[in-house]
């Protein structure tokens, strides 16, 4: 019996294996590198690794509101896309930056501002000065 096993497990690993040599997926030809001509295609089509970097750091550095967009993301959850609020999240849309700099700080020292205080404890709690300082300026411009 263990013989019997031994041999169908073989026999069926074997077939597989002669059957399924470079088999590609759907029929398309395994793309998981890119060497030889397929880098120079590439390099020629959209440049090198570094100058890929270069080319999203200045288009960073085009927007002084990059640093903190996938912050407002978070905001946004609550205050809405505009900052125009949602349900109990007041809006924050025609807020002074100042006004909103004073309310993240006094969230970051986790004082009772409203009946959500405790709610933006957490978010504000993890915001540095300048992300403070910019989120300010980002919702002054909502």
């Amino acid at each position: 019996m263990k013989s019997y096993i031994l041999f169908t497990t073989t026999a069926l690993i074997a077939t597989i294996a002669v059957a399924y040599t470079n088999l590609d997926y759907r029929g398309q030809p395994n793309n998981t590198s890119c060497t030889g001509e397929c880098y120079q295609e590439y390099v020629a089509l959209n440049g090198t690794a570094y100058e890929i970097e270069q080319r999203k750091q200045a288009l960073a550095a085009e927007d002084e509101f990059s640093s903190i967009r996938s912050l407002w993301a978070g905001c946004a959850a609550c205050h809405g896309q505009d900052g125009q609020g949602m349900a109990v999240f007041p809006a924050l849309k025609g807020s002074s930056a100042d006004y909103i700099e004073n309310r993240l700080y006094a969230y970051k020292n986790k004082e009772t501002v409203g009946s959500m205080s405790s709610t933006m404890w957490a978010q504000a709690g993890q915001l540095t000065d300048k992300q403070i300082t910019t989120i300010g300026k980002y919702i002054e411009t909502l």
